[in-house]
């Protein structure tokens, strides 16, 4: 297992970054392609360049991926084909392939029953992310950039290596890792947003790319459903710490209520964040009787990525998540005070 953490600095580091890789994917036949449970732009528009780079090759780059696609990226089913992984339908997709990558992914756990099904397979699998790991994550070999402003900046640096760096990307190809730096940035709004983004984003966009088409796509077509949705969820907004942290719930009846579905909570928490004098979101939501999902959002001056951890989850310092098997109730009793404490921490009580 090698890791590379540190940014790329020279054709050499390059090099050293991308060549076992190459040589993995040169010797597979068949690849298997998969992100995170509730997949986002970066992951999606990073399995999209990868499996055109593979059919470019002569490969075969299967999508298999932990959850559906979200509604408001459907648009990049029309890219690629993404499929939801389905144990009876696709096992025989796992058996017959000689290689796997997952991307975008802190914590191997979030692959959900598919990343059981290939340790079951014992295939080779490859970490392509810019999140931290604290651990191996069961990945045989990884390229690991937490200076990387997403995944799919990796991917792109990874094409320049492989197909030389004035080939030209596919107009598809640039779509779906536009798609990933846009929303892994918040539209070059957060602090990941370095020179190299911007410089990716001029290529991509010398390439086809129509940034106000795809911006419209991802934020500004909102269902109905999730419009009401929100409005419930902003009339119980909740503040503590000094009004440093706002946090809120989304429940399984608020969802049916509002005819919506739980991928519509996507974005809800940056939302929140933008409450003036907050320094912390925290959205609390109901799965299930037994499963609730945390999602936080920080602006910049707490880093929330290890109270993820603490509840089984992770993510970068300043936006993370987790899946906690309690129910909404008892999970809320102890995140909150959790938070407090950690802003507390960090910022003291009466800042």
């Amino acid at each position: 297992m090698t890791e590379e953490d540190e940014s790329m600095s020279s054709d050499n580091d390059k090099n050293n970054r991308w060549s076992a890789v190459k040589v993995m994917l040169d010797n597979a036949e068949n690849v298997i392609l998969s992100t995170h449970m509730n997949p986002d732009g970066d992951g999606l528009g990073s399995q999209l360049a990868m499996a055109n780079y593979l059919e470019s090759h002569g490969k075969t780059g299967t999508i298999l991926n932990p959850s559906p696609v979200p509604e408001d990226l459907h648009f990049m089913m029309d890219y690629a084909d993404f499929r939801h992984y389905d144990r009876d339908n696709h096992n025989h997709l796992l058996a017959k392939a000689d290689l796997a990558i997952i991307f975008d992914i802190g914590d191997y756990g979030r692959l959900g029953y598919l990343g059981e099904d290939l340790l079951q397979c014992k295939m080779k699998t490859i970490s392509i992310d810019h999140h931290p790991h604290e651990n191996q994550n069961g990945f045989s070999h990884v390229v690991h950039d937490v200076s990387a402003c997403a995944t799919g900046y990796l991917v792109y640096d990874f094409l320049k290596y492989a197909n030389g760096s004035e080939q030209t990307i596919p107009e598809t190809v640039a779509n779906g890792l536009y798609v990933a730096l846009m929303t892994d940035t918040g539209s070059f709004r957060f602090n990941n947003t370095d020179a190299r983004a911007h410089e990716m984003a001029s290529e991509l966009i010398r390439s086809g790319v129509k940034p106000y088409d795809l911006y419209q796509q991802v934020y500004e077509s909102m269902p109905m459903e999730k419009v009401k949705l929100m409005g419930t969820v902003l009339e119980d907004i909740h503040l503590s710490a000094a009004g440093r942290l706002a946090w809120f719930t989304v429940t399984r009846e608020m969802i049916e209520d509002t005819g919506a579905s739980s991928g519509h909570v996507s974005g809800f928490t940056d939302t929140v964040r933008s409450v003036k004098g907050v320094e912390v979101a925290v959205m609390i939501h109901e799965i299930s009787d037994n499963k609730t999902r945390l999602n936080f959002r920080s602006k910049g001056k707490v880093k929330i990525d290890g109270l993820a951890r603490e509840f089984g989850g992770g993510g970068h310092p300043f936006a993370a998540g987790a899946v906690v098997k309690q129910a909404l109730d008892t999970t809320r009793e102890a995140i909150i005070p959790a938070t407090v404490s950690e802003i507390e921490k960090q910022l003291g009580k009466d800042s």
